[in-house]
């Protein structure tokens, strides 16, 4: 059986209750590390209607991004950022596309790597963290950024872009942006849509049920609340009702011995049960 993508959203005031950018750095660390963890492979960041937190979504996108890439590209496609000015506090992610230098002869026929395409002349090269650029067969757009397989060996290394159906492990999460929660519901296509809140039923009344879901499902969004507030109170901005949307509002971390649960401390926990459904 094949396993559903897992998706999660979070609010663009997810980092509202950290005042210094040091302190924001280290959540979206946790955060992107989670993800990583459990194979996210989509991130959607939602804008919170009740404030502007225009600058902080842009905070979290671009450290969320700049994680997912691997740092031999990071130079290529991130300048100097005051975002990225604590990027050192930053976790590895350890992902497979995250691939270390190798000797040029140890690359074998169906390798894939990360790269970035530059022209030169009339042919276009990747580099894709090696001790030099590797030849591209067929054509792309300088500067873009792709997954690549080798399709011959040292000294005559030549690579083209890699088919979805050959990047069979997990291979990273993207980054989305959404104008709000009501508007991300009504127009994403996954079959099925959960909704994390203490307000919510505990898992455990809906597991055999929620099961049965899972095993249906293509895609699964978990969907997270900001530190303030939760998605019952997120959504009533735009008079919608979590309860109108799913059957899935649950509770993850019933009978909590603290008096508030971080998001980032949410959605590992929550990211954690939901690895066990779909594996079971």
């Amino acid at each position: 059986m094949i396993a559903p993508q897992l998706w999660v959203a979070i609010p663009d005031s997810l980092v509202s209750d950290s005042y210094h950018l040091r302190e924001k750095t280290s959540k979206l660390g946790m955060i992107g590390r989670a993800c990583s963890i459990f194979g996210v492979s989509r991130i959607y960041i939602y804008k919170d209607l009740s404030g502007n937190y225009e600058e902080d979504g842009e905070t979290i996108k671009t450290i969320l991004e700049y994680m997912e890439t691997p740092q031999y590209l990071r130079k290529r496609f991130f300048k100097q950022l005051k975002a990225l000015t604590y990027a050192g506090l930053l976790p590895p992610l350890r992902t497979l596309h995250h691939k270390l230098e190798i000797p040029l002869s140890d690359v074998k026929v169906g390798d894939l790597r990360e790269g970035v395409a530059i022209k030169s002349g009339d042919r276009t090269l990747v580099d894709v963290g090696l001790s030099s650029l590797i030849p591209l067969e067929g054509m792309v757009k300088n500067g873009e950024r792709l997954t690549v397989i080798f399709t011959s060996k040292h000294p005559d290394l030549k690579c083209r872009v890699a088919k979805k159906e050959e990047m069979k492990d997990y291979w990273g999460y993207e980054v989305r942006s959404a104008p709000s929660l009501g508007k991300l519901v009504k127009s994403i296509k996954s079959d099925l849509i959960i909704f994390t809140s203490k307000k919510g039923r505990i898992i455990t009344e809906l597991w055999s049920e929620l099961i049965d879901e899972v095993k249906r499902a293509n895609s699964i969004l978990l969907i997270f609340g900001s530190p303030k507030r939760g998605v019952f109170e997120i959504l009533s901005d735009e008079n919608m009702n979590p309860m109108q949307i799913s059957k899935f509002i649950i509770n993850t971390m019933p009978d909590q011995k603290t008096a508030t649960v971080r998001t980032e401390e949410a959605l590992l926990a929550s990211l954690a049960i939901f690895n066990l459904a779909i594996h079971l």
